[in-house]
């Protein structure tokens, strides 16, 4: 009866730490459960533009729920979704742990899980450092279901198209990280959905390049 017992819990463990959570060199920021909505989610769009940020309860990869994107965008519009600090939305600070509190130097990725549709479509992730500096990964909708996407530090690029006025633009990743940014970039109308946003410690050989956008 122990042997069964310990099975199953070994099981559940194992379950567990292949989904959504903070274990070895893996930290997790953000699981987006509860109220998504303009108190809780920087976003917003311009330009033509339109965003609509919702809940998705029955496409998620873990806990109850996954953050649902639905635009339209044409040429010139552009539109941002983000959560962490030191942005407009103050509700929007629902990390897991706070910035100021992670030991950044045991991490050299970021990773996302998105719902692919393979579009052929492209999604930039920015992140924004302690010196308001925005970084941004390109990622490619060329898959199906739910994928792990990892960003290594290395191949975040600085944005050139925008900065925000007080940015050091020093073209140095200064940590603490305070922010992440999802911005769909093409096709120009379409739904996307991400869950578990996480810190990750990788090998150089699982690293995966961006191409420049």
């Amino acid at each position: 009866m122990k042997k069964i017992v310990y099975l199953i819990f070994s099981v559940l463990i194992s379950v567990g730490l292949s989904g959504c959570s903070s274990h070895g060199k893996e930290l997790l920021l953000d699981s987006f459960e509860g109220d998504l909505n303009h108190e809780t989610v920087d976003y917003g769009s311009g330009g033509g533009a339109n965003l609509a940020v919702t809940a998705e309860k029955d496409l998620k990869f873990h806990g109850t729920q996954s953050i649902k994107l639905e635009y339209d965008m044409s040429e010139g519009g552009y539109l941002w979704a983000a959560r962490g600090y030191n942005i407009d939305v103050k509700g929007a600070a629902k990390w897991e742990v706070p910035p100021e509190k992670i030991k950044w130097d045991k991490y050299n990725a970021f990773s996302v899980y998105m719902y692919g549709k393979n579009s052929k479509g492209k999604v930039a992730f920015d992140i924004k450092d302690s010196g308001f500096e925005i970084w941004r990964f390109m990622i490619d909708d060329d898959f199906e279901g739910w994928k792990e996407i990892v960003m290594p530090f290395s191949e975040f690029f600085a944005r050139a198209d925008w900065q925000p006025f007080n940015a050091d633009r020093n073209s140095v990743r200064d940590f603490p990280i305070m922010t992440f940014q999802l911005e769909p970039r093409r096709p120009d109308k379409g739904v996307y959905l991400f869950d578990c946003v996480s810190l990750k410690k990788v090998k150089k050989t699982d690293e995966k390049v961006s191409s420049k956008e």
